[in-house]
């Protein structure tokens, strides 16, 4: 695994983009039913699968359709003190 930090954008949202593609192909969902599924348009789905995102609430539509919202999961939580 590569140190997160050492990363450029581009690279992470590239590599983000590819693992959507990934886990919609193994759930074997078209970019067109997980558009209309994720209530965002085709063109979006397209381009977020190529690294371009640039809508944070269509990107998590999309984490939400795919079951991959569990990966923001310490962003949400409430800290304990």
């Amino acid at each position: 695994m590569d140190n997160i930090y050492m990363l450029t954008d581009m690279v992470i949202l590239t590599r983000i983009g590819e693992k959507l593609k990934a886990v919609r192909l193994k759930q074997n969902i078209t970019q067109q039913s997980l558009a209309e599924a994720a209530n965002v348009s085709l063109s979006t789905v397209k381009k977020i699968e190529k690294g371009e995102i640039r809508s944070f609430d269509a990107f998590l539509r999309i984490l939400r359709t795919l079951g991959q919202l569990d990966v923001l999961q310490q962003l949400v939580e409430e800290e304990t003190t």
